[in-house]
């Protein structure tokens, strides 16, 4: 089991090594804070991060790369980070590090809906890595209902969760919702092991749909058509 601690660690030393020497002090004091028992103030650090920490690429070293894939963080996830979201995924783990009682998923849907886009991301990202991950599949299932393509494919692409938690109606809806996008299907992790008969069948409506009406179709369709169904 991934080790919720283990990864604020991980993640820690990740985003420290690449601050700004003025943010240091307020990564320290906050990060030691939400570990502790209270998580209160959640919200302001993550609207405070991108100001605080920046907003890089995390240029990741081979070691990094092991720890934090080691840790439990998928390696597609992590080539498309960045310190700002790096370090709220660690304040947000933080949180759910040893709080018996506390309402997670209430806190977690809290910080969502108060923040802009990229911390809505960033708790995206972080869903999979949370402690009971299955209790978030109502967050995430409407972000995939987003109309704000950059959140959509915070859940759809390079994100374990849905593969992993999705009931099958919501998983087809998302694959298909990711063809009408030019969202590349390759970018959906775990697709392969929940191709069923009806996402089969979906597929190929959407197909047939978009040549009636004279439009080309992604070819990477065939991702799912080519299964044929012939899956549980």
């Amino acid at each position: 089991m991934t080790s919720t601690q283990g990864l604020v660690d991980g993640l820690d030393a990740v985003v420290t090594r690449r601050f700004a020497a003025s943010g240091v002090a307020w990564w320290r004091q906050t990060l030691e804070r939400l570990t502790g028992a209270d998580p209160g103030g959640l919200a302001e650090a993550f609207t405070a991060a991108s100001r605080k920490v920046g907003r890089q690429p995390l240029a990741l070293t081979a070691d990094e790369r092991h720890a934090l894939t080691r840790l439990g963080m998928a390696e597609a996830m992590i080539d498309r980070s960045t310190t700002d979201e790096a370090a709220r995924i660690a304040l947000l783990l933080a949180v759910a590090v040893g709080k018996d009682g506390l309402d997670l998923e209430r806190l977690v849907d809290d910080v969502y809906q108060s923040g802009d886009n990229s911390e809505r991301q960033a708790v995206l990202r972080a869903l999979a890595l949370l402690p009971e991950p299955e209790r978030f599949v109502t967050l995430a299932a409407e972000a995939c209902r987003s109309h704000v393509q950059p959140l959509f494919e915070a859940i759809a692409c390079e994100n374990p969760y849905p593969a992993a938690h999705f009931p099958e109606l919501n998983f087809n809806q998302m694959v298909i919702k990711a063809l009408f996008t030019g969202v590349p299907l390759a970018r959906v992790i775990g697709l392969a092991a929940r191709i069923t008969p009806e996402l089969v069948r979906m597929a190929n409506d959407y197909a047939s749909e978009r040549t009636a009406a004279g439009r080309s179709v992604p070819p990477d369709i065939a991702l799912i058509t080519s299964a044929g169904g012939h899956r549980p």
